[in-house]
């Protein structure tokens, strides 16, 4: 064989691979920390109103209030990450002052966003984001846990499956400013006849929650919380009218920084 033949085939097979493994390569979206900024001194605040349904008295309550949510510290737990203490605080009105509620911690771990909330680890966003990307967000809670609501307790995570990202840099309008590159994460959406369980939130890059909202109902389709249930009577009716235990939530972007 002559050298300029050798030399040719020597070019075309490596010229082969090469493309060969061009075509392989896989192009993926940047890393968007910027959906769950974690900064000390940040502070988020929010309109919060809520229905709470009293299964055991029969009543239904609405309540509206401010929350103020403010990075105050670091620190380091024990895998050596680091975490964010997340100071909350409330108030009736814009006239009152901030009273001081509890602490909540948030971090960003092996591309996970991890937030506990009243000791309920929950891995919030995942990276990168990519629409329709599905994962498993309360992998580190029971999912039979009971948590205390008026008048009793509810089954919380009750049928709770994966979280999904419904929707990437969409614009939002809330509270009627606009918010451009908005994130949405569906949590749950599930519904029977007797159940009702449905969670949104609504992250901005550069400010993180902006909105979120939860229906965390049962009902058994009593008349006004008494006697012997019968679906036939309101399957249909809307389940804010027909709810007995639980509530609704909507908490709304105020201010930030």
């Amino acid at each position: 064989m002559n050298r300029l033949l050798l030399g040719l085939l020597i070019a075309l097979t490596f010229g082969m691979f090469w493309t060969s493994c061009d075509r392989e390569i896989e192009e993926y979206p940047d890393v968007e920390y910027a959906y769950f900024p974690l900064e000390t001194g940040k502070y988020i605040t929010y309109q919060v109103d809520s229905v709470n349904y009293d299964e055991f008295n029969c009543t239904v309550d609405t309540t509206s209030i401010q929350l103020k949510e403010e990075i105050t510290t670091t620190d380091v737990d024990g895998e050596g990450n680091t975490y964010y203490r997340t100071e909350r605080y409330y108030r009736n009105s814009s006239n009152d002052e901030w009273q001081f509620s509890n602490v909540w911690v948030s971090q960003v771990v092996d591309y996970q966003a991890h937030r506990v909330e009243d000791n309920q680890r929950y891995i919030k966003l995942v990276f990168p984001v990519v629409d329709q990307k599905q994962w498993d967000g309360i992998i580190y809670i029971r999912r039979d846990t009971l948590v205390a609501v008026k008048g009793g307790a509810i089954d919380f995570y009750k049928d709770w499956d994966e979280f999904k990202y419904t929707s990437v840099d969409e614009q939002e309008i809330i509270n009627g400013k606009v918010y451009e590159e908005v994130l949405t994460v569906e949590q749950v959406d599930k519904i029977n006849n007797i159940e009702r369980r449905y969670s949104i939130e609504k992250y901005a890059k550069g400010i993180g929650l902006i909105s979120k909202e939860m229906w965390i109902l049962d009902t058994q389709c009593r008349n006004n919380c008494k006697g012997t249930g019968n679906l036939a009577t309101c399957i249909n009716t809307p389940w804010e009218y027909k709810a007995e235990r639980g509530f609704i939530l909507k908490q709304t972007i105020l201010s930030h920084n």
